[in-house]
């Protein structure tokens, strides 16, 4: 199995959503996902999470990604880590 199918069996295999609510308060918004951003200080949501597109977009900080590119900028990572 070549590494992009790897990677893509795991962003299929976890939901975004469930994920990435274990570290930020998510709450419903239409068909997606609110809350403050874990990567600068906001007071208002900007962090927004699509289940359907499974990634996520903060329009405070203009930060994008999915459920691996999260974890590694939430733990301070990289990728082979």
């Amino acid at each position: 199995m070549s590494d992009n199918n790897t990677l893509e069996e795991i962003k299929n295999r976890f939901n975004i959503v469930d994920y990435i609510g274990q570290y930020v308060n998510l709450k419903q918004n239409g068909s997606n996902f609110m809350g403050l951003c874990p990567f600068h200080n906001e007071k208002t949501p900007s962090f927004c999470v699509s289940d359907t597109k499974r990634m996520f977009t903060c329009f405070g900080c203009k930060e994008p990604g999915d459920i691996i590119t999260f974890d590694m900028k939430y733990f301070k990572t990289t990728f082979k880590e």
